[in-house]
């Protein structure tokens, strides 16, 4: 019998652990409202074990549900992110759109004020920079193929960027006003004062400086600077820039001033190059200041007028200048 315990022990301890409480079950089924000593024995001893295993199988049930609730909580993240990068991407794309319409608009709006001009439309394609990050030269996708020519004006809706310098078949060089080989006849707006703009060629800033003969005490800063025409070589009526100080420095017989240019070169895109006038046509100054660097045409000017009916008149190619 001893043998018999000691080899089956475990399925003997198996089976009274099993018999004894459905033994206890039975007893306290025919009589409820009594408890033996046993049972209360029993209770005493295996409730510890009881609030164990509860405690065990609450704590695995709450990481279980914490588990499945993190899972959920960091896919609905991932899916808000998405759709908030989505957004920011579509507010850009957006904001790079009404840029974009608002600068090309800019330049038609400009090109049918000055319909006494003929333009070939071009984008900028290379930039040079100066260590400090000065636009200093800029390169357009027209040339030769388009008859495009050395000393044509360059301009955009802000005002005069420059002229032709070297011309390839497709693409050309062109010479900011800001350099100091470029020199523009001007007049100051509404002020009977008349003189040249000559670019620095400053690698620090946009500068040029306007020089003329008769001291002028009524200029004032963000005087505007237009085109003369007296070069023969710049249409009339173009922006240059203003006057970006009164401080008036005596040079021989000429007296200088700091000139703003109107032009952002760091900004530009799309320019036009000034093919030729044509016959007939008025040439009409823009009569206002520019905001923010892109001038608005007055719709009243007479240059925003329609072309009479008629057969088209053929485009007067402007004269290359004699002194390049």
């Amino acid at each position: 019998m001893r043998e018999f315990l000691a080899r089956h022990r475990r399925v003997v301890v198996a089976s009274i652990g099993i018999l004894l409480p459905l033994f206890l079950l039975y007893v306290h089924g025919r009589h409820p409202r009594k408890t033996t000593v046993v049972e209360v024995g029993l209770m005493t001893i295996t409730s510890p074990a009881q609030k164990a295993a509860k405690g065990l199988v609450s704590g695995i049930a709450e990481i279980w549900d914490g588990y499945i609730a993190l899972v959920d909580l960091a896919a609905d993240n991932k899916a808000l992110s998405d759709e908030v990068a989505r957004l920011q991407r579509d507010a850009d794309q957006k904001v790079v759109l009404a840029t974009e319409n608002a600068r090309l608009r800019a330049e038609l709006d400009f090109k049918k004020a000055r319909r006494d001009l003929v333009f070939a439309s071009a984008h900028v394609i290379g930039k040079d920079l100066s260590p400090y990050g000065r636009v200093i030269r800029i390169a357009i996708d027209v040339g030769s193929d388009v008859s495009i020519s050395e000393g044509m004006p360059v301009v955009s809706a802000m005002g005069l960027v420059g002229r032709v310098l070297r011309v390839a078949d497709n693409h050309a060089e062109v010479l900011l006003t800001v350099d100091a080989r470029s020199t523009v006849n001007v007049r100051v707006l509404d002020k009977g004062v008349i003189g040249t703009v000559t670019g620095t060629s400053s690698p620090y800033n946009y500068v040029a400086r306007m020089s003329y003969l008769h001291r002028a005490a009524t200029l004032e800063v963000d005087d505007l600077l237009v085109t003369s025409g007296h070069d023969k070589l710049f249409p009339p009526g173009l922006h240059v820039g203003t006057i970006r100080s009164i401080e008036e420095r005596q040079r021989g017989l000429e007296y200088e001033l700091q000139v703003s240019p109107s032009v952002n070169f760091a900004d530009l895109e799309v320019v036009q190059v000034v093919l030729g006038v044509v016959e007939g046509e008025p040439e009409v100054p823009p009569p206002t200041i520019p905001a923010q660097g892109a001038p608005t045409p007055s719709p009243s000017a007479p240059g925003a007028q329609s072309a009479p009916p008629g057969p088209p008149a053929r485009p007067n190619r402007a004269p290359a200048p004699g002194g390049r």
